[in-house]
Parts: structure tokens; C-alpha cells; sequence
């Protein structure tokens, strides 16, 4: 049986650990390249002193809980990592809505809830155009529309398709409770 000279074993061992390493590295990499990116969100409310947000993301979904105890307050939320959920829920704990506005880009819907058997308020649509004016009108697509649920708890807030069809980088809610302190 030949056998390798004691030089080119030692070659050849070095080769071998080199692909084996390379191997390794693209195998990672594969696997890192195919994973998918968890979103980072970054939560704030204008009137922070007794109030919360937090943000549980899963399933193409980030609902954004938030306790405010007085009222009248806003929040702002912003992707510092990854991409958007497919859905976005803000859970706002107040027992009436007398007045939502949702901003981003230059996009703001003001809608509400009624607090008795009325008619809700009409959404009503403000786009700031090229030459910095704002245009307002009742929009005539149900993709700007938020879907506002009333809850036992207060109100599920899930953002518009519109939303989505930008990348924009953050909105903001500011909210008046009916019932505010």
C-alpha cells in the first residue's frame, strides 16, 4: 500500500480542515440568510407619567397595548429594525373615543367613536400635497379606513392597508377619551 509522504499528509490535513471550515461558514450563513428578521419597535407616549405601551409581536402581527389613565394623550411608534408585521393592532384601554387621529408620512385619518346610538364621526382624510398645503376630504377606498373595534376593555385600533403600501418608517396616534380625567 503507497503511502503519502509525511509533507503532503500534512497538506492535505490542512486542505481538509479549510473545506470542512468553508463548508461550515456557508452552512451558517444559509441558515442566517433564510431567517426571518424578528421587527424591533420602538414605543413612546407623549404623556408617559402613569400610563403604558408595550408591544407583543407573533404570527405577522404586533399588537401595541396601551393604558392611559387620563385620557387625552399620543403615541408614537417607530421601526428601528427588520419590517413591518403584516398587521398592526394598537389595544387603547379607554372607555370611549371621542377623537382618534393616526398620522404617518403625510397621511392623517381623524375618525371616532360615538359614545351613544349616534351616528360615529365621518374619517376624514388630510394629505399635505407638493406645495405643503393640506387637502382634506372623506376618502372614497375602504384602504384607508383603520378597523376600530370596541372591546370590553376599550378599543382594538388595527392600522389601514394604505399603511402598508409605503415603507414608512413610523406613525403616531393622539386619542381624546370621552371620559377623560
Amino acid at each position: 500500500m503507497y503511502q503519502l509522504p509525511e509533507n503532503d499528509r500534512l497538506a492535505l490535513a490542512q486542505r481538509l480542515v479549510s473545506l470542512i471550515g468553508v463548508a461550515a461558514i456557508l452552512a451558517l450563513t444559509a441558515c442566517a440568510g433564510g431567517a426571518e428578521q424578528t421587527p424591533m419597535i420602538e414605543l413612546t407616549l407623549d404623556r408617559p407619567q402613569g400610563n403604558t405601551a408595550t408591544v407583543t409581536l407573533g404570527d405577522g402581527r404586533a399588537l401595541i397595548d396601551v393604558t392611559d389613565q387620563g385620557g387625552i394623550n399620543g403615541l408614537n411608534v417607530r421601526l428601528v429594525e427588520g419590517e413591518w408585521p403584516a398587521e398592526i393592532v394598537v389595544r387603547l384601554r379607554l372607555r370611549g373615543l371621542e377623537r382618534l387621529e393616526i398620522h404617518y408620512g403625510d397621511v392623517t385619518l381623524a375618525t371616532g367613536r360615538s359614545s351613544n346610538d349616534s351616528p360615529d364621526p365621518p374619517l376624514i382624510l388630510s394629505v399635505v400635497d407638493a406645495d405643503g398645503r393640506v387637502q382634506s376630504a372623506s376618502p372614497s377606498a375602504d384602504i384607508y379606513y383603520p378597523d376600530i373595534l370596541k372591546t370590553d376593555d376599550g378599543f382594538d385600533i388595527t392600522l389601514p392597508p394604505h399603511f402598508f403600501r409605503d415603507n414608512y418608517p413610523s406613525f403616531s396616534m393622539q386619542w381624546i377619551d370621552f371620559y377623560r380625567n
